[in-house]
């Protein structure tokens, strides 16, 4: 797919403006980005690449494509769809910046695309970047975007240059965020409840330790709306193969336990999601 070049983005390495040259990004001080023949850009900074091959494998992305690819998580993608609606029915005229921070495979974003109203599709521009160069990759061949390979800790855009952030299942840096989110910008944070996938939990851990207690915003951001969404899917073995390798549950189960969960010829599962949008707070 075409590769579109953002107005907000910045030099990882000096924080300048970004332009066009050619097929790659410059910026004024002559750093250059190499736009790949697949539709995205590496602009993960020297200090946030910690391996030579930083975030999911190829492999957790593939698995994680073939799982969203069948609609399990479609309730979800259709509330993302529902927040930005409302989102933008609040936003008179001008461009919105949609990015979605740890996009993985791009499965949300492309779904929110896809079912836009001409109007809004028109001027709504779609940002998704991930540490993980395989799920970017994949994001670029499912349509055009401002795809990136960057870090959650130092995102290569302007500051107030994003309207709505999703951050789906991830690992939040809230001043990062903060410094990109436009002055009436929303951050939407989704995050598993205490029942999401309970029934392969109890298969795979002796203990199930609860969730409901683990977030705690910053002063720097106040909840405005939240919602649960739960219902029940039922995967066979290679779904469930493919759920296992996208999420930690691969690696934090041992393989006695894995292979008990993966005895099931089918296998009924709780999906139980929180959506939270917040705005930035006020500090007097």
């Amino acid at each position: 797919m075409t590769f579109v070049i953002h107005p907000a983005l910045c030099c990882p390495i000096d924080a300048s403006p970004l332009m066009m040259d050619g097929l790659s990004l410059i910026c004024e001080n002559g750093h250059r980005f190499d736009v790949a023949r697949q539709g995205y850009v590496n602009l993960l900074g020297p200090k946030d690449k910690r391996s030579k091959d930083p975030g999911d494998s190829k492999d957790m992305v593939s698995a994680r494509a073939a799982f969203l690819n069948a609609d399990f998580y479609q309730p979800l993608a259709d509330a993302c769809l529902d927040i930005t609606l409302g989102y933008c029915s609040t936003v008179a005229d001008g461009r919105i910046t949609l990015m979605d921070a740890g996009c993985g495979d791009g499965y949300y974003l492309h779904h929110i695309q896809e079912n836009l109203p001409n109007d809004l599709d028109n001027r709504t521009s779609i940002v998704g970047f991930d540490i993980s160069k395989w799920a970017v990759l994949q994001c670029a061949r499912r349509c055009d975007g401002t795809w990136f390979v960057g870090s959650n800790r130092h995102i290569p855009m302007a500051e107030g240059s994003v309207d709505l952030l999703f951050d789906m299942f991830g690992f939040p840096d809230y001043s990062s965020f903060r410094r990109i989110l436009a002055p009436r910008g929303r951050l939407v944070r989704v995050t598993p409840g205490d029942r999401h996938l309970i029934q392969l939990r109890e298969i795979i851990y002796p203990n199930i330790k609860p969730r409901s207690d683990r977030k705690l915003y910053p002063e720097t951001f106040k909840v405005v709306s939240k919602q649960q969404i739960t219902y029940e899917m039922s995967v066979g073995t290679e779904d469930l193969k493919n759920l296992l390798l996208m999420t930690p549950h691969m690696f934090r189960s041992t393989p006695e336990r894995r292979q008990q969960a993966l005895s099931h010829d089918q296998l009924t599962l709780t999906v139980d999601i929180i959506f939270e949008e917040l705005e930035a707070a006020t500090i007097d």
